[in-house]
């Protein structure tokens, strides 16, 4: 009886180990280097300079996170890479597509893509694309709780590149339902950089889809090069454990000098 107490205890780990992964970065479709702007690591970021950060969001290795990714990944059900879209890929980007690699900004086009810096910090995952884009997640293969991530314009063109950095507004809908959306947001105002904009909401049960789309800011899409910083679903296993990096809500305030 004894070693088949020990033995039903092993096969009881080994099942929990393989339903307990989380979505690693290694298993996506990333880009190869650093990018035609490569990101730079500073001690403090600057308003005049593209791509330099001096925080870091790195990768949600909770058990129970899924990342929302755009080619890697694989629906309804996710993999190891994350959740990509339902809808058609050219409904995902307004310019420079095809859309070819995860975790990575519009860039100037195919074989361009960076790394995702929006408002100085550095986000390890992530959405890249170039307004207008609409996004389709089929959320039916797993029973997700909460949605989190930081919305902004990319790094990669403020502020030098049409006077503000681009500009968009992201609007996220569950079943065809608004459940969030931003105010406009520019890469720069007056010369500063805008902070990411956290966003977080509860999923309800049941919920089939949710809808994402990078709007134009109302001002056509002109260096609009939008992105969703650390966009991930949540269900019950992860928001049983408290993540191990945790930036403080930002609400697309200026950042203040340091």
């Amino acid at each position: 009886m004894k070693f088949a107490n020990i033995y039903a205890l092993i096969v009881m780990l080994v099942i929990g180990l393989a339903f307990s992964v989380y979505a690693a970065k290694d298993d996506c479709e990333n880009i190869d280097g650093d990018g035609a702007k490569p990101i730079k690591e500073v001690g403090k970021e600057g308003d005049a300079a593209q791509n330099d950060y001096d925080e870091v969001v790195e990768e949600d290795d909770r058990n129970g996170v899924t990342y929302l990714a755009l080619i890697g990944g694989s629906q309804p059900k996710p993999n190891k890479c994350g959740l990509i879209p339902k809808n058609p890929e050219a409904e995902w980007t307004g310019w420079g597509g095809p859309l070819d690699v995860d975790n990575a900004t519009i860039g100037e086009g195919v074989g361009t893509r960076n790394h995702i810096v929006i408002g100085g910090i550095y986000f390890e995952r992530g959405i890249g694309a170039h307004a207008i884009g609409t996004f389709v997640y089929d959320l039916s293969g797993d029973k997700y709780l909460k949605f989190e991530g930081y919305v902004g314009m990319s790094d990669e063109k403020d502020p030098a590149e049409c006077g503000h950095g681009g500009s968009s507004d992201f609007i996220f809908s569950i079943d065809g339902k608004q459940v969030f959306k931003s105010e406009t947001l520019q890469g720069t105002d007056g010369g500063k950089n805008v902070d990411a904009l956290k966003v977080e909401f509860d999923i309800p049960s049941g919920a089939k889809e949710l809808e994402i789309v990078m709007g134009d800011g109302g001002d056509g899409i002109g260096c609009d090069h939008s992105a969703i910083g650390d966009a991930k679903l949540l269900n019950g296993q992860a928001l049983a454990v408290e993540p191990a990096n945790k930036l403080p809500t930002i609400w697309g305030h200026l950042k203040d000098s340091y």
